[in-house]
């Protein structure tokens, strides 16, 4: 059975998890009709692949080192699953690399709960995070996440306030210097010359709504049943879990603000999506029902690309 499989975390499970992603890109590379576009398709993913092994590393280094979920698999696999939905596999380097950027961030945030090198954790977390407002401005909502955490984990001072803002500074500083030695500064300020537009038209099409609904139904399902008992207890998880639903709207107002979309940015979503719905999971106690949901992600994860 799936549950009984990936319900515990063993090597075995993370290299056939790469084995199942490997499988959906030869899946959808099938799916192209041209000739010319399977072989730059193929050298393509040859060249970014590595960026896709960070980025599962990330994923795993961030939710096990932190405790975010028991000791399974079934996060790591439905979020592979989650790329497994979307229409093509993401072959643009810019967008893999923003995601390795931001599991880079969200490895900070989510490591103040262990209160060592606080001060380190918070410039780092606010350096990655200017990166990241220097690639795509619509980042902006994870600063809130970033003192969330700070909030939850770390004592207030002037101190843990201002240090995430030296380091969002810090790249953003840097890049303004760049800018201004090419007398090019108008460069500089046609990246933050953005409109902050909530805008879900583009995932109103049926292939989107079925991804979207399904992710979203079992999301809700992990905060109804797991938010009370999780609250109820004394210890530094619940900290997380209230981090992790915050975390989810942000990504979800992440995806709306957007203004150019191609679904890759369902990414972000993905990333708290599954994590929560991995702990609902855990609990539940007749595997048969994991194994079910389980069943249900991956048919839908291959029948959408013909159903719709």
């Amino acid at each position: 059975m799936l549950a009984n499989f990936f319900g515990k975390s063993k090597p075995v499970n993370f290299i056939l998890i790469i084995v199942l992603f490997l499988f959906y890109y030869v899946f959808n590379f099938f799916l192209v009709e041209e000739p010319q576009v399977y072989l730059d398709s193929f050298l393509d993913f040859l060249l970014v692949f590595p960026l896709f092994l960070g980025i599962f590393f990330l994923f795993n280094f961030v939710i096990y080192k932190n405790n975010l979920t028991k000791d399974d698999s079934y996060a790591f696999l439905l979020f592979v699953i989650g790329l497994g939905f979307l229409e093509i596999v993401v072959l643009d380097y810019k967008a893999l690399l923003t995601y390795v950027l931001l599991f880079l961030f969200l490895r900070r945030v989510y490591s103040l709960r262990t209160l060592k090198t606080i001060y380190q954790k918070l410039f780092d977390a606010g350096f990655w995070l200017g990166v990241l407002l220097l690639i795509s401005p619509y980042f902006l909502g994870y600063f809130l996440l970033l003192y969330a955490a700070s909030f939850f984990f770390v004592k207030i001072t002037i101190r843990t306030v201002l240090i995430p803002v030296l380091g969002i500074i810090t790249p953003l500083f840097l890049s303004f210097s760049y800018f201004l030695w090419n007398a090019d500064l108008a460069s500089f300020y046609e990246i933050f010359n953005v409109v902050f537009v909530v805008d879900f038209r583009f995932y109103t099409t049926s292939y989107y709504e079925i991804l979207t609904t399904l992710f979203l139904f079992f999301v809700l399902i992990s905060i109804v049943f797991r938010t009370g008992k999780i609250l109820s207890v004394s210890n530094r998880f619940k900290k997380s879990w209230l981090l992790l639903i915050l975390h989810l709207v942000i990504a979800i107002l992440f995806v709306g603000f957007k203004s150019e979309k191609d679904g890759s940015e369902l990414i972000s979503f993905l990333i708290p999506a599954t994590i929560l719905i991995s702990n609902w999971m855990f609990s539940v106690k007749k595997k048969i029902i994991v194994t079910i949901v389980l069943a249900i992600f991956l048919v839908f994860s291959f029948a959408i690309h013909f159903i719709v």
